[in-house]
């Protein structure tokens, strides 16, 4: 019997908001030890992504965990000797130049990359690096842009109900961590438009905000601005609960990326926006900034809208809020579009990448 292929998986998660990027690197963890490979997950906190983990239903796989350090620059080269004798494949997730690698059977897992490849030695440290793993086409066209090196599109998947659920209420989701910094979820957009449509009467409806608490002052200062509206705040609440809000609710608002340059600034849109499938895997309609990764999952007039300024985003609402057999047809299609973002379309993709480099 042969042995079985020893794989270290560097994630750069740093906190527990268990944001795209975690479930990212979860997710080919699960993929790669359910079919057969002996997977090592390096993480800053173990014991963080031991939770983490049992979130995303990893917990009885084969999985081992060690904290992550950082490796000063004159360590790598050690480090990268003792990782070829220990590991047969490496898949560093990072966002800059990646360190030394001695590894063959080497990938880096690139959310977004951060920016140019100025020096040489940063050039030469990314030529070390096999393949190139981005989780979706608009990062592509960053890392081409910025590393001049070619990328595989790997969505980031999730899980589907088998039945669509048709029954809902008409409230309004939005997920995201509460965070006022540069890549803001800007949740103080969607509380202002829904604050208007209150005012124009709608009755019945509730807005739903959902993250993980980064910055305690901007969350006090939604609640403030949302004081004496039906918006309701849900902080750091479990993955079944968020699952739920999408499952019975009609529209989810993302205002990431609002008011910023895709172009001058691309690293402040979402690059995929893990929480828009999400929502469209139970039928929630997604009404999207388009810019970024929601332009490659939203298809605009058929399964969500997209919005560029706060009447934009007022009247697709009103338009959904007024019209039934709309509200049906984009869940439907919005459903039927989360299945390109499935575990087995990435399984697949893992599989045949490592077919192609003979692993």
């Amino acid at each position: 019997m042969s042995k079985s292929k020893r794989v270290a998986l560097y994630s750069n998660t740093w906190d527990a908001s268990g944001g795209g990027g975690i479930v990212y690197v979860l997710a080919i963890a699960r993929i790669l030890s359910e079919n057969g490979f002996d997977v090592t997950v390096f993480f800053n906190d173990s014991i963080l992504l031991s939770e983490l983990c049992s979130r995303y239903a990893t917990e009885g796989l084969k999985i081992k965990t060690q904290k992550r350090t950082t490796i000063p620059l004159l360590s790598q080269v050690f480090f990268a000797f003792k990782e070829w004798l220990d590991f047969d494949i490496v898949i560093q997730q990072s966002l800059i130049a990646p360190r030394v690698t001695f590894v063959g059977n080497s990938f880096i897992l690139c959310d977004f990359p951060m920016g140019k490849m100025e020096t040489m030695s940063e050039k030469i440290r990314l030529e070390l690096w096999k393949n190139i793993i981005v989780n979706s086409a608009y990062t592509k066209v960053w890392v081409r842009n910025y590393w001049k090196r070619d990328a595989s599109v790997f969505y980031p998947p999730l899980e589907r109900p088998i039945q669509l659920n048709t029954n809902r209420n008409l409230d309004m989701v939005c997920v995201g961590r509460f965070n006022n910094g540069k890549r803001s979820k800007r949740q103080d957009v969607v509380i202002a438009v829904f604050k208007e449509l209150i005012s124009m009467g709608y009755k019945g409806i509730n807005l739903h905000l959902i993250g993980y608490v980064q910055d305690p002052d901007y969350l006090n200062h939604l609640k403030g601005s949302a004081l004496g509206f039906p918006i309701f705040f849900h902080e750091n609440c479990t993955n079944e609960k968020r699952i739920t809000f999408l499952n019975q609710s009609a529209l989810f608002i993302s205002a990431c990326g609002y008011e910023n340059n895709e172009q001058k600034k691309p690293m402040l849109v979402e690059h995929y926006g893990i929480s828009v499938v999400e929502a469209m895997a139970q039928g929630c309609i997604p009404v999207v900034i388009g810019k970024g990764g929601h332009k490659e999952t939203v298809d605009h007039n058929k399964n969500g809208f997209h919005w560029f300024n706060k009447n934009e985003l007022r009247n697709h609402l009103t338009t959904l809020l007024e019209n039934k057999k709309l509200r049906e047809e984009m869940s439907a299609a919005a459903y039927l579009k989360s299945e390109e973002y499935s575990f087995k379309k990435l399984e697949d993709k893992i599989l045949n990448l490592f077919k192609k480099h003979q692993i």
